[in-house]
């Protein structure tokens, strides 16, 4: 009750009261609609989370996808044979037994295409 008469004090006269609520209700909507536009849990950050949440959601779908390109090599390379020979002669530099190589020198060939 206490409180009841404190606001009526505050509001003053009949004027005055309906004036004085008037603002008070305002300034309630203002506060009330900053809050639900810039709060924590408002309306920009909620539009963030969801840009956040795409973005994480496409960063997941490119990491399926190169997953599944290793699954793949992987398997062709437990399945196929020739696959691991065509790294060992590229990567290593491996030949088989019996099998010759010829290296070029690519600074002389390209001398004598200039001549």
């Amino acid at each position: 009750m206490k409180l009841v008469h404190t606001l009526l004090a505050f509001f003053g006269t009949r004027e005055m009261k309906k004036k004085r609520i008037l603002l008070f209700i305002v300034g309630f909507m203002i506060i009330l609609g900053l809050l639900t536009f810039f709060g924590d849990k408002g309306i920009l950050h909620m539009m963030r989370l969801q840009k956040e949440l795409a973005k994480i959601q496409e960063d997941n779908r490119q990491i399926e996808m190169e997953n599944q390109t290793l699954k793949e090599e992987v398997r062709r390379l437990k399945v196929e044979k020739q696959v691991i020979e065509e790294i060992a002669r590229k990567e290593l530099g491996m030949v088989k037994e019996g099998e010759l190589i010829y290296q070029f020198d690519p600074s002389k060939n390209e001398k004598e295409h200039k001549k």
